[in-house]
């Protein structure tokens, strides 16, 4: 309201035409090099760039002044597959391809030349002030977080696939193990799981805390135990990581096919009106803490995108955004700057990983020399 009363038709005007696009092109005059330096930028612009973005735009395309691109989706309208969808097309995509289109490729009314669209729109002392304003609350957000990236160049799927288990729910384990050896204890942890298959289909909730998950944890212990020579002892890890694994594929499954519970459970509290007392299980405390999600997970995969993530959803939980590579797995790694997790986080994965490949190794019959 502000800005319209301080700038006007020319502000009315210039909002509609800015709310109007497709998607925002965003150039920054960065120089990001590493994984960690880049997933700063694109999740937010971070202090330097931040100004540069419209946060109410679905898609913004990123560039940055050494050639570094990004994308920013805004997650209320869409999930991940269809911008995975855009993100293919525009990698596929040479220069020597887009140079080679034509303006008769494009529709009539879009503008070749480039405009200023707020120039000449008066902003009034009010504007400025808020203004001021928003630029202390975003700075005061982007330093209340923290981020850190995990480029795990150990194995990838080519490894786990080889040894007999779903590439995202053996990581899922080790995330799982992770977690638990941070806290102490397991955490709601959410995976989202697609449900294209159905009209209108988005996502199910696949719980990755269960017993044969908790078995798993329980079994590897707060920390490695260097008993990977224990023949008993190992064998029985690796039978309750392929227990973990197979019922994590199970539940995935259900979900996909719309057999999860939580979809069904939002939908029933949703049925309930304003002023309807809601039924007892939606304030009962272990229903409360069954939705809490501490740990927040999210698998895409593709190999032109060097990293991808996200923020966490609970001030005490962690975001998680990963791919699983042939031989390479990426964790990107958010939560809140006071609590100092990432980088703990980031070499519990590291450790988890390897522990779980050096037992999976060392448990393979060994060869006839025969």
């Amino acid at each position: 309201d502000e800005l319209l009363v301080s700038g006007g038709e020319k502000m009315e005007k210039a909002l509609e035409k800015l709310e109007s696009g497709a998607l925002m092109l965003c150039l920054d005059d960065e120089h990001p090099t590493s994984k960690e330096q880049c997933a700063e930028r694109f999740l937010t612009g971070g202090v330097s760039s931040g100004y540069n973005r419209w946060f109410d735009k679905s898609i913004q395309l990123i560039c940055t002044n050494n050639g570094k691109s990004g994308l920013m989706g805004e997650h209320s309208m869409m999930d991940g597959m269809p911008i995975v969808g855009l993100a293919d097309h525009i990698t596929k995509t040479s220069y020597e391809d887009a140079k080679n289109k034509t303006y008769s490729d494009f529709p009539s009314d879009v503008y070749s030349e480039i405009e200023d669209i707020f120039e000449d729109v008066h902003l009034s002392t009010g504007v400025h002030e808020c203004i001021g304003k928003a630029k202390s609350d975003f700075y005061k957000l982007i330093g209340d977080h923290e981020l850190n990236v995990q480029s795990f160049q150990g194995y990838g799927s080519n490894y786990i696939k080889k040894a007999g288990f779903s590439p995202d729910a053996y990581v899922q384990m080790a995330i799982q193990l992770a977690t638990a050896r941070l806290w102490g204890k397991q955490g709601g942890t959410y995976e989202a799981t697609q449900m294209r298959p159905f009209l209108h289909g988005r996502t199910e909730t696949t719980r990755s805390v269960s017993p044969a998950s908790a078995a798993f944890v329980k079994a590897m212990g707060p920390r490695p135990r260097q008993d990977a020579k224990n023949g008993e002892t190992r064998t029985e890890k690796v039978a309750l990581l392929h227990e973990a694994v197979a019922s994590h594929v199970k539940y995935i499954g259900e979900a996909a096919k719309g057999n999860g519970i939580d979809r069904h459970l939002l939908g029933l509290s949703m049925e309930v009106a304003d002023g309807e007392d809601a039924p007892a299980l939606f304030a009962h405390p272990l229903y409360v803490r069954s939705k809490t999600w501490r740990v927040s997970t999210s698998h895409l995969t593709h190999p032109n995108f060097d990293n991808w993530g996200f923020g966490e959803v609970v001030p005490d939980g962690v975001g998680i955004g990963y791919a699983v590579k042939a031989d390479s797995c990426v964790f990107n790694i958010t939560a809140r700057k006071e609590h100092d997790w990432t980088g703990r986080l980031s070499h519990l994965l590291e450790e988890a990983l390897l522990e779980m490949q050096t037992m999976i190794d060392m448990d393979k019959p060994t060869a006839s020399k025969l």
